[in-house]
C-alpha cells in the first residue's frame, strides 16, 4: 500500500536513495538553484512561529526490492541498507543534497554528532563512471555530463552565499549558512527557531516505476493535488478486513464521482468558467478544506484573543480593532501552517490523518460524498439548477450558496435564492405614469450601455434567458428545457446593438460597395427587391444603382446607408441615440458572431442569426427570439428594428425579470 505524507528535510536523513538510468541525471541550473536559495532564505530569516515550516513540491519514491539493490551494488551503512528508488524530484532532492554538503564543509559540522543523523546518500545507475560524483561535488573525479552539473551546482550555491547584499562579511555569511542548517535539520515540534523545511513524501506501491516516472514527467504531468489526497484516504492503516473493505468502498465512489464531474455541464453549472483539473474531484476537497479552515481559523483566533488581554477593559472601538487583529493574525497563522499553494488542502488533510483511524477515515469521507450529493441535487432540480448556475456566474462563491442551503427546506432555500439574485443585481424597475419602464442604479441612473455597465447588463441579459426558460419549463409534464452553461461558457460573449450604435468606418470605395452588394442581395432574400419596391423613390433606386456600378461621385455613401435604411424599413436618424444604448436594443451574442458584423442593417443579422442556428452554434434562446421577434408586443415587420420593437422588447425583458428588480413606481412610495 502506498504511503503518503508530509516528511521533514530531517526525516530524510539517515536514508539511501537510488537514481534510476531512465532519468536524465541532474540538470538544474544556477536560476532554479537560485530561485530554491532565495525561498529558503527569506523563510529562514523572516519572524515567524516557532513551528512554521517551508513544503518543497513531492518527491515520488519506491523502495528498491533486493533485485535491485545486488544488481546494482547498492551498498550502504544507513538504515540496514535500504534504498529508494526516486521517481520523482530527484532535482530538488539532489540540489537540497548539496545544500546539506555544502553547509557541512563550509561550517565544519559533524552530521551524526551534531545533529543525530548522518546525510542521506545518493547513488546513480552507473552511468560515464559518474556514479560517485555526488559525494565528492567539490572535486567529483571525471568530465561527464552529470558530474559536471553537479560540480556546478555546488559552486553555484558557494557564490550565492558570498554574493548576497547581506553577507559583507564573514560573520554575516555564518549567520546565514547557521539559519540554513537550522530550518533543514529541525522538524516538527523540534527545537529549532527558524522552522523546518518538509517535502511531500508518496511511497508509492506502483509495480512499475518507469511507467510511473513517464506519466509524472512526459510533457511535464505533475502529481496532482487529488492524487495525493486519495493516497491520503486510501493508505492502510490496520491489518483488520475492515480496513480493506473500506479502501475498497472509498476507491469506487471516488471513481463514480470523478465521472460524474467529467461531465462538461455539471463542471460548467458548479464554476464560474471552466477550469482545467484533470482530477475533478479536487474540488470538493478545496470546498471542503475552505469549510474546515473556517473552523480552524476560527480556534486559532479564539486562543489569539485570549492572548492578546480579551480580559482587559477596553472601549468598543478598542474591542472591534482587537476582534479584528486576532482574525488578522488567525488568518496569517493558517497559511503559515498550510501554504497557500495547490497542495493546501493536500497538507490540512496529512495533518488531519497524520494518527487517523479508519472512523476518522469514514468521517471524512462522508462529508466529501454529503458535498457530491449536495451538488448533484442542487444539479437534478431544474429550478435550483438555473438559479445557482446564474449566481456562479455573477461571481457568487460556492460556499456561500451551500450556507444559505444548510438546515433550510425547499421553499426557504428558494426564495434565499431569489432573494440573493436580487441582491446581486442591485437594480431598481423605475415605472413612470404612463408606464414606460427603465431600469435604474439605486441612484436611479438608468441602467445604460456604458463601459461601467457592461457587466450589470450582461447579467441581466443571461438572468432573462434563464427566466425565460424557467417560465417555460412550468407545467410541463415531462421534460424540461435547461439553459446550457457549458455551452454558454465555452464562448465568449458580446453585448449586442439590435439596431447598430456605431458603424465601422468603410472608407474604401472597394469595401462600401461590397457592403451595399451584401445588405441589398439580405433584403432580397427577405422579398424586397431594390429595383421593383415602392419603399423608395425612382431617384433613390438611380442612387444605389450608380453606387454599385461606380461607387462614391456625388453620391456620398452617408446617402446609400440612409436609402438603405429606408428600405429596410428602418427610420434611419430617428431613433435617439439613448434609446439604442438601453437594454430594449441589447441582446446577448457570440463574440466572434457579433465582430463579423460589420456595419449590417437587421436584415442581415438576422439572416446570419438563422445561418448559424442552422449551423448548431449555440444562440441564446431570447437572442434568437429577438431577431425573429418572437416577444410580446413586437411590430410584425421581419427586416426592421424600430423603436417601437425596442420598447415591446425592453418591457418583455421586464416581464421576465421583474421579480429580481427592486420597483419604484413614481410618486408612490415603495
Amino acid at each position: 500500500m502506498s504511503e503518503i505524507g508530509l516528511k521533514s528535510i530531517y526525516d530524510l536523513l539517515d536514508k539511501n536513495y537510488y537514481i534510476p538510468s531512465y532519468q536524465r541525471g541532474y540538470r538544474w541550473g544556477k536560476r532554479q538553484v537560485q530561485d530554491l536559495l532565495e525561498d529558503l532564505y527569506t523563510f529562514a530569516m523572516e519572524d515567524k512561529p516557532k513551528d512554521s515550516f517551508y513544503c518543497l513540491q513531492p518527491v515520488v519514491v519506491k523502495k528498491c526490492d533486493a533485485e535491485t539493490v545486488s544488481g546494482n551494488f547498492l551498498q550502504s551503512e544507513l538504515d540496514n541498507n535500504i534504498w529508494y528508488e526516486v521517481i520523482d524530484g530527484q532535482q530538488r532532492l539532489t540540489t537540497v543534497y548539496l545544500l546539506l554538503k555544502y553547509l557541512i564543509n563550509t561550517e565544519r559540522v559533524d552530521m551524526k554528532e551534531d545533529y543525530g543523523k548522518n546525510l542521506f546518500r545518493v547513488s546513480y545507475q552507473t552511468r560515464d563512471n559518474d556514479g560517485n560524483c555526488i559525494s565528492r561535488p567539490d572535486n567529483p573525479g571525471n568530465a561527464s555530463p552529470n558530474a559536471y552539473y553537479v560540480t556546478q551546482g555546488y559552486k553555484n550555491i558557494g557564490n550565492w552565499f558570498t554574493s548576497l547584499p547581506e553577507t559583507k562579511g564573514i560573520q554575516q555569511i555564518k549567520t546565514v549558512r547557521a539559519a540554513f542548517l537550522d530550518v533543514l535539520t529541525n522538524t516538527k515540534g523540534g527545537s529549532g527557531a527558524h522552522g523546518y523545511v518538509q517535502v511531500i513524501w508518496y511511497d508509492t506501491d506502483e509495480d512499475d516505476p518507469i511507467k510511473t516516472f513517464t506519466r509524472l514527467n512526459i510533457g511535464k504531468i505533475p502529481l496532482k493535488n487529488a492524487e495525493l489526497i486519495k493516497a491520503l484516504f486510501l493508505q492502510k492503516r490496520d491489518n483488520d478486513k475492515i480496513s480493506e473493505v473500506q479502501q475498497i468502498q472509498i476507491a469506487k465512489e471516488w471513481d463514480q464521482i470523478e465521472a460524474t464531474l467529467q461531465g462538461d455541464r455539471i463542471w460548467a453549472f458548479l464554476n464560474r468558467d471552466m477550469p482545467e483539473m484533470p482530477a475533478r474531484i479536487e474540488y470538493i476537497f478545496d470546498v471542503l478544506f475552505k469549510v474546515e479552515g473556517e473552523k480552524k481559523k476560527s480556534e486559532i483566533a479564539e486562543k489569539e484573543y485570549k492572548a492578546y488581554g480579551a480580559n482587559q477593559r477596553s472601549t468598543r472601538r478598542e474591542q472591534k480593532r482587537r476582534e479584528a487583529e486576532t482574525l488578522r493574525r488567525a488568518e496569517e497563522k493558517f497559511k503559515e501552517r498550510y501554504g497557500t499553494d495547490e497542495f493546501a488542502s493536500f497538507r490540512y488533510f496529512s495533518e488531519l490523518f497524520e494518527r487517523a483511524d479508519r472512523e476518522k477515515i469514514d468521517e471524512y469521507w462522508s462529508k466529501v460524498r454529503e458535498y457530491y450529493e449536495t451538488f448533484l441535487e442542487w444539479y437534478h432540480n431544474p429550478l435550483w439548477y438555473h438559479y445557482i448556475g446564474f449566481l456562479i456566474y455573477c461571481g457568487k462563491p460556492i460556499l456561500e450558496i451551500y450556507y444559505l442551503y444548510r438546515d433550510k427546506s425547499k421553499r426557504e432555500f428558494e426564495k434565499s435564492l431569489a432573494e440573493t439574485i436580487r441582491g446581486t443585481l442591485n437594480v431598481r424597475l423605475k415605472v413612470s405614469a404612463d408606464d414606460a419602464t427603465d431600469i435604474t442604479t439605486d441612484a436611479g441612473d438608468p441602467v445604460v450601455y456604458d463601459n461601467k455597465t457592461k457587466e450589470k447588463l450582461r447579467q441581466l441579459l443571461v438572468l432573462y434567458n434563464i427566466e425565460y426558460i424557467i417560465q417555460k419549463n412550468k407545467g410541463l409534464d415531462a421534460g424540461y428545457m435547461v439553459f446550457p452553461f457549458d455551452l454558454f461558457k465555452s464562448e465568449k460573449w458580446d453585448i449586442e446593438h439590435v439596431d447598430s450604435y456605431t458603424t465601422n468606418p468603410l472608407t474604401r470605395e472597394d469595401q462600401q460597395i461590397e457592403w451595399l452588394t451584401t445588405v441589398l442581395q439580405d433584403l432580397r432574400d427577405f422579398g424586397i427587391d431594390y429595383t421593383a419596391t415602392e419603399k423608395i423613390t425612382s431617384q433613390e433606386k438611380e442612387s444605389l444603382k450608380r453606387f454599385l456600378g461606380h461607387g462614391g461621385g456625388e453620391v456620398k455613401f452617408e446617402q446609400i446607408t440612409a436609402i438603405v435604411s429606408k428600405l429596410a424599413g428602418e427610420s434611419a436618424g430617428e431613433v435617439k441615440k439613448d434609446m439604442k444604448n438601453t437594454i430594449g436594443n441589447l441582446t446577448l451574442l457570440n463574440a466572434d458572431i457579433n465582430r463579423g458584423y460589420g456595419n449590417a442593417i437587421f436584415p442581415s443579422k438576422k439572416k446570419e442569426i438563422i445561418k448559424k442556428d442552422a449551423e448548431g452554434r449555440f444562440i441564446p434562446l431570447c437572442t434568437k427570439n429577438v431577431f425573429l421577434k418572437n416577444f410580446t408586443g413586437a411590430k410584425n415587420t421581419p427586416v426592421s428594428w424600430s423603436e417601437e420593437d425596442m420598447e415591446a422588447y425592453q418591457k418583455d425583458i421586464v416581464a421576465v425579470i421583474k421579480k429580481f428588480l427592486k420597483t419604484d413606481r413614481q410618486g408612490e412610495e415603495e
